[in-house]
Formats: C-alpha cells, structure tokens, sequence
C-alpha cells in the first residue's frame, strides 16, 4: 500500500490503474469512481475494520475495454506495471507507471477512430485576458473578446502538431473545425468565471484540464530541441500553447517518445473561415439531427481507402483553400485520376492494402508498437515500389504526372530495406501481444532456434543422448524419460543392471527397475526449463531493436505516409467526380459565383440517379463601384435582369418547396471548388470567398438563456460584423421569431446593409414578400423564386428556381400534407379568406396594410439595431 501510494501521488489526478498478478487494482477514492464509471463490485481490503480500504479490478487481459470506458467518461488513467517477475523479485515487486491514458492522448486501436485524428489542445490567454483587462475597441466600446488567444493541438497517434493564435471571439469556431477531445489550460483559469476561459469552457463540452504554461523563452528552448528551428516570435501565446500541450503529452509517456517532427504554425484565415454555425448547418462533417456521419458532405465525398487519406479529406474540408494557384494544383491531380479510371481503380485497390503509415510510425517513436504492427508495417513497406510505378505508369511526356501525385517520399530508399529487415527478423503472421511468443522468424537468430528446441521439450537432443548411452552401456533398451518430480532420467530394467556404467547415479528404485541421472541430463534439464523464460527475454530483445529500427526512420515513414494520404485523397474525389458526373469548376480570384444545373452533392446521392432537379445561380459582387453609379463596365445600360450584378438573390417560395437546398448547394459547390474537388453541376465559376456565413434555422439554447429570436439576432449581428465583399452568406427566414412587422423590418434592414453596406454575395430566403420591392431601389437585388404548380386544389413542388418573387405562401396547403385535421385546414382557409379581404370577421375592424412608407422607419430602425449589435 505504501508503493500505491507513492506512485498515486506522482499522477493525483489520474485514476491508478494498480498491476496485482493477474489484475489491475484500484483503491480509495479511485476505487469508488472507477466501481461507479464501470459498474464493477467495489469491495475492500481488511474486510470488517472499520477503516477498510475500498477496492475494485479488473482482469488485466480484459483491461483496454475498461480504459477505453473511462477515457471517453473524460477520466485520466496511469498504468502501473510489474516490471519484474514476481518469481524472480527479492522482497517486494518492482513497479512503474508506464504510461498515462488521457481522453486526448489515447493509442490503443480499438479505441481511435481510422478516420479521425485524436487531438489534445491547449489554449493560452493573453496576459491582459488573464487579469481581466479589456481591450479598447475603435468606437471607445470595451472589447475583451477580440484580445488573442494561443491555441496548439497535439495527435499523439502521428505527431501533427499546429498552432495559432485567434481572437477569443474566434476560439470556439476553432475548437470546433479541430475537435480535440481535451484541452488544456492555466489552472487558475479554470474555476474563475471571470475569465473568458469559464464561458469557452461552458460552450465547448469535454474535459478541460490544468496545465502549467511556460514563459515564451522557456516554450522556445523547449520546442527548439523537439522540433528543430520554428520562429514564432509574432505569435509567443502559440508558442507558449505548443509547449504546454507538448509537455502533458510526454508526461503521459514517460518510456517513450512523442512522434513530432515539425511545428506547423498558420493562421486561420489562410484558409475559408468557417464558424461554428456554418459547419453545423452545411453538415459538412455530420448531420444537424444525430450528429452522424451518413448524411453528411463528408460522407458523400469520401471514398477514402486508407485511414490517413480519410483523415487528410476531413482536413481539406473544415480549413478550404483561399489560393487559386494551390487549389489548381489539386485539381489538377483530381482530374490527372479523373481521366484515367482504370488506372485509379488500379490506385485505389493497392492503396487500400496499404496500413496507416502514419500512426504505426507513431507508436515505434512511442515504444508501444506489438509484434502485429510491425508486421502490417512490414506488409506496408514491401507494397510501396509496386504502387509507385503503378502511379507513375499514367504518366507520358505530354502529360506528366501532377505535382501533388508525386510519391518521392513513398520511393525513399531506406524503406524498402526496413521491409527487407522485418521481413528476416519477423514472422509471417506476428502475434498481437509479445508475451504470446512465436514473434522472430525461425533461422534469423541461433539462441531463439535453440531455445525453441529446448522449449518443445529438447526432442532432438534426448534422442541423440539416448542414443549414444544406449551404444556405450550396450543396454538396447535404455531409455530417457521425464516426470515432473525427477525431471528426466536414465531408466534401466533389472535385467540389465549390471551393465550400468559408474557414473550414472540413481535416482529411484521402481519394481521393474532402476531410474539415474547423469551430469549431461542434469544440464539439459536446467536448460529445458529455464528455456522458454530465455526465448521470451531474447525474442524481446530482439523485437526491441526492430521498433528502434523503425522508430530511426519514423519521420521518413511518416512522410510516405502522407504523400499516400494525398494520393489516396484525390483518388477518392476523382472516383466521386466520375461516378456522379461532376465537372472541374474554374476558381479564380474573381468575385462571381456563376453555376450551371447545379445539383445538391449530399441530396442528389440519396435519391435515384438523374432523379434531383437542377437549377442555375449567378451571384456577382464585383459591379459594386458601377452598379451604384447607374451604369454598365462598358458604359451602356445594365442588363435589368443582371442590374450591378446579382449581388444578392432574394428567395421566395412556399415550405418544403426548397429554398434551403438550393442555397445549402450553393454554399457546398463553394466549399468543394475551394478544397480542389469537382462539382455537382453541369459548369462552375467560382470566384474565392474568404468565409461562409450561414443563418438557417433556429433554436432556443437554453444553457445560454437565449430564445429562438436571440440565438437568430446574434447570429445575424455576427455576419454583419464580420462579412466582406468576398464573403458568402446564405440567410434563411431572418425576422421570423418576432412578429410581422418587427420581422419585415428587421429583414430589410439586413439586406439593405449586406446590399449596400458590405456587399457581399447573398442568398436571402424570406416568406415576407413585401421584400421583393427591395429590387426596385436596390439594382444588384434579383428576386427569384421556387415554383410551384397548382392543380385541382393540389400543389405539387416543382423545385426549379425560376424568376421572379412568389406571391404566395401555401403555408396551409403545406399544413395540409403535414397531416393537420381536414376540419383545422378548413377553419384556417376561412380565417385567411376573411383576413386578405380586410377583416378579422368580429368587428375589430380592418388588417392593417404594410407599405413601403411604414416600412421604412422601421428598417432604419432596426438597422441602426443592428450595427449597435456588431
């Protein structure tokens, strides 16, 4: 109990997973949260004292369940093992913590997801955050959120490590588009809601927990000796994240080492900014209901055959390029493989024999690789050469193979001798646990050939003893035999006794005979049964130097890794594009958005094929100068269908009919242009958008104590304050929380500000169609609309975007397919009949009538609100 101690108070944190023989140990206060966590019997040693020590196990061959339960509980736990054999100890076992199992730092298979990186972040406050201090905005208005943070986020599977810096204001869509499991920050933060961290800490939901944060000289020491040169001097509070985040990852692993190679600094707006609700309600990565992959943008277009290639995609996705020359490039590799499907299905189906390179090389570095890694490490390795010139057979004079498709990492010579190494030193099929034995392939070594033999009962050599008494005693029926009380011995029937040479000495009188010993048979019996114990040290050994082996070129491992990954990335997407007839859209530096028969990626892969109507959309933000002043860039008259060039489409049409497909496609088409991807349309110009807003639906968030309307008007007030004229924003049914008149005005205050104001390409869906007058004295507002066909009381929804505002809502024929009562729907026909003719039918006198007089005030209004607001 005093070694549980003291190892528990080196991890007080951690639950101490305890090594006893065949169990793992837990007691005190550990015991009674891992019994409750894991629905174990918690009993007690001492059992009746009234100071009994509370205690539960668990089966050490069963424990990667149990710590896989905790981890995702949100509990640390530190492994203590035996590190000696009981039998052999002197006096009490010897036992260290050998690792500790974080929810950001896990490395057990069964336990990660393929596809999905396993982040640790830690975020670091500016001073000034830190001792409440407040920023100064332009207007004189405090602004504590815009002060920086350092944010760093470590995979300990494969050493990718990152770090920025973000406005606080930034932080949670960061931690979103991330998605580390846990984070890590100054413990005097943590319990303080006076800090910003406390109400970051609210928003995003697992386990955030204290670290020391090194001064910026410390963190660079630090990192300079892992990681080599990397100038952060513009951005101490990321480096000061890194180091932090770095230094719990190695505590965790106190016999190994981290996989890192490189710290990759960036900054957010390198690349699309997407925020929090952008990313939900694109369902880029995973459905609004049930937060599942299927049914995502993510799911349609990865077809990924390998794991880092899966990773790679998700990547590429949540951080969009913003550079045309990069995204050319990688559509240039897609449509290298787009061109060529025998030859990509021929990539595809060699690439998908191939293990994660990434995480295997990770777990060498780490010393926690078995025997089985090694040998699909091996597997891997020898598969390389073959897929190289696969690769590189497509390629011919006139049209060379893409830059990104280039495998040189892959053709690392030093690899094909790695596999050539493991493939002597490891067998065909290694075990899963080195402890089960059978791991160096017979011949590579002479001790483990022999202690094999020994260890099978040292036939040969019995026999070859046996026969060579048996010649010099002249006793033909002599024999060598073995019991477990005598170990082996010479028996001899009395028949022949007195030809027993003198050095033999007996053992034991039985009643046919007589059983002795010899010197030689004596030794070999202290080498049989000490052999299997010498195989397993000396298998050991020997597979110990083949992880060093490994974990020498791990970096060069890592890197053909990641070349597969991009390989197998645009593979994937060519496969998509192919499949379902995308095109390669052009992307430029323009600021037109221009889409022919465009098709929704994630609706049109669940329904039959050719079955999704398709439909156009122009936006164009880049007549802004021209439009305002009444003329054309040729100095003629604007086309009046395309006046100052469609900067915002405003889109009526009843429910369901599909304006949120129509505007989520075009959002999508955006984001896939921006990661190199073809897209679901018959032509594509995109001009590069710098950040995706979206406002599409509503809910209250009761944790926060905002209504339907509240969680609307601060998203609203959030794409107003940040949008460009490169932006894209998609705003469905803005000003539909509050009533009508409220609404209108609210939502013509927003477009006038996002027309006039910003400028930035907009689609706005609205059921208010008194909007639709907005296109008369805004000249870059086109109204469209989703038809709908009428016929013998039926509608039936055409889903072609057509122009022209709506000037119907068919919310109760819509209500009638929902299944509302006959007698509900007829009721509401009569109260709407009496409404449009100017009455409430009880004497209360007329409807009052909305006009553009009244609305006027009202947006002005609610536009000087809304600036207020951002």
């Amino acid at each position: 109990m005093r070694q549980y101690l003291d190892l528990k108070e080196k991890h007080p944190d951690a639950l101490l997973f305890f090594r006893c023989g065949d169990f793992y140990e837990m007691f005190f206060e550990d015991a009674v949260i891992a019994a409750r966590a894991l629905d174990l019997v918690l009993t007690s040693r001492d059992k009746g004292k009234e100071d009994s020590v509370p205690m539960c196990g668990v089966p050490y061959h069963a424990a990667r369940g149990y710590l896989a339960k905790l981890t995702e509980l949100g509990h640390k736990v530190a492994v203590c093992e035996q590190m000696e054999d009981p039998k052999l100890a002197k006096g009490l076992v010897k036992r260290e913590i050998v690792r500790v199992i974080t929810p950001g730092v896990v490395l057990d298979d069964d336990v990660l997801d393929p596809k999905l990186p396993r982040y640790l972040a830690a975020l670091v406050p500016s001073d000034r955050a830190k001792n409440g201090a407040r920023a100064a905005a332009p207007n004189g208005r405090a602004r504590s959120d815009d002060l920086p943070i350092g944010l760093a986020y470590l995979d300990a599977t494969t050493g990718d490590l990152y770090a920025t810096e973000v406005p606080c204001s930034a932080v949670i869509d960061e931690l979103i588009r991330v998605a580390p499991r846990e984070v890590l920050v100054d413990a005097a933060l943590l319990g303080d809601d006076k800090h910003s961290v406390a109400a970051l800490r609210q928003r995003y939901r697992v386990p955030w927990n204290p670290a020391p944060v090194p001064a910026s000289d410390v963190a660079a020491r630090e990192l300079k000796l892992l990681v080599g040169e990397a100038s952060f001097a513009e951005r101490p509070l990321a480096l000061r994240a890194a180091a932090t985040v770095v230094a719990y990852a190695k505590a965790t692993q106190p016999i190994g080492t981290l996989p890192i190679t490189k710290l990759v600094g960036y900054d957010p707006s390198d690349a699309v900014v997407l925020d929090e609700t952008a990313i939900a309600n694109l369902e880029l990565v995973e459905t609004i209901i049930g937060r599942r992959t299927q049914g995502s943008l993510l799911d349609v277009i990865d077809q990924t055959v390998t794991a880092p290639g899966g990773r790679r995609l998700r990547r590429w996705l949540l951080y969009p390029l913003v550079d045309v020359a990069q995204i050319r490039r990688r559509q240039d590799a897609v449509g290298w493989l787009v061109e060529r499907p025998a030859l990509t299905e021929q990539i595809r189906r060699a690439l998908g024999k191939i293990a994660d390179l990434e995480r295997l090389a990770g777990k060498a570095t780490l010393g926690v690789a078995t025997p089985r890694d090694l040998g699909r490490l091996r597997d891997a390795l020898v598969q390389l050469p073959e897929l190289v010139e696969l690769v590189r057979s497509g390629a011919t004079k006139l049209d060379p193979l893409p830059e990104l498709l280039d495998l040189r990492a892959a053709a690392d010579r030093t690899l094909p001798a790695l596999a050539t190494r493991l493939g002597k030193a490891l067998v065909d099929e290694p075990p899963y646990v080195l402890k089960d034995g059978g791991v160096i392939r017979a011949g590579y070594d002479a001790s483990v050939d022999e202690c094999r033999r020994l260890a099978d009962g040292g036939k040969d050599e019995i026999l070859a003893i046996e026969a060579r008494e048996q010649k010099d005693s002249g006793i033909a029926n002599l024999k060598v035999r073995y019991n477990r009380v005598f170990g082996y011995y010479i028996e001899i029937t009395k028949t022949h006794l007195a030809k027993v040479p003198t050095h033999y000495v007996r053992k034991q009188t039985i009643a046919t005979g007589e059983r002795y010993v010899t010197p030689e048979l004596a030794e070999l019996e202290k080498k049989v049964l000490t052999a299997e114990e010498t195989l397993a040290a000396r298998e050991a050994e020997l597979f110990r130097a083949e992880v060093i082996a490994v974990a020498e070129v791990a970096a060069r491992i890592s890197a053909a890794g990641a070349a597969l990954a991009i390989l197998d990335v645009c593979a994937s997407l060519a496969d998509v594009a192919a499949r379902r007839g995308y095109c390669r859209p052009v992307v430029d530096d323009g600021l037109v958005i221009d889409l022919v028969d465009a098709r929704h990626p994630v609706i049109e892969s669940m329904l039959p094929p050719g079955s999704f109507v398709p439909n156009d959309c122009r936006l164009d933000a880049g007549e802004l100068a021209i439009a305002a002043a009444g003329t054309s860039s040729d100095g003629g008259t604007p086309d009046p269908m395309r006046r100052g060039g469609e900067q915002l489409l405003l889109i009526t049409g009843p429910n369901m009919a599909g304006k949120s497909t129509y505007m989520r496609q075009v959002a999508q088409i955006t984001l896939l242009a921006q990661i190199g991807a073809f897209v679901p349309a018959k032509s594509a110009l995109i001009g590069i958008c710098d950040r995706v807003f979206t406002r599409v639906g509503a809910a209250d968030n009761l944790s926060r104590g905002d209504s339907t309307f509240m969680v609307e008007m601060r998203e609203t007030a959030s794409i107003l304050a940040k949008a460009t004229r490169r932006s894209l924003v998609i705003l469905d049914e803005v000003g539909r929380g509050t009533s009508t008149f409220d609404g209108v005005s609210i939502a013509w205050a927003v477009a006038e500000h996002l027309h006039d104001a910003i400028g930035a390409r907009t689609l706005f869906a609205t059921h208010y169609h008194e909007l639709v007058a907005l296109s008369d004295s805004r000249p870059r507002v086109r109204n469209v609309s989703v038809a709908v066909r009428e016929h013998k009381n039926e509608i039936v929804f055409l889903r072609r975007v057509v122009p022209g505002g709506a000037n119907k809502s068919y919310g109760i024929d819509v209500a009638r397919l929902a299944g509302l009562p006959r007698h509900t729907i007829a009721r509401a026909r009569e109260i709407m009949a009496k409404l449009e003719g100017g009455n409430f039918g009880l004497g209360l006198g007329a409807t009052p009538q909305l006009s553009l007089g009244i609305v006027a005030p009202h947006a002005a209004a609610a536009a000087s609100a809304a600036a207020a607001a951002a």
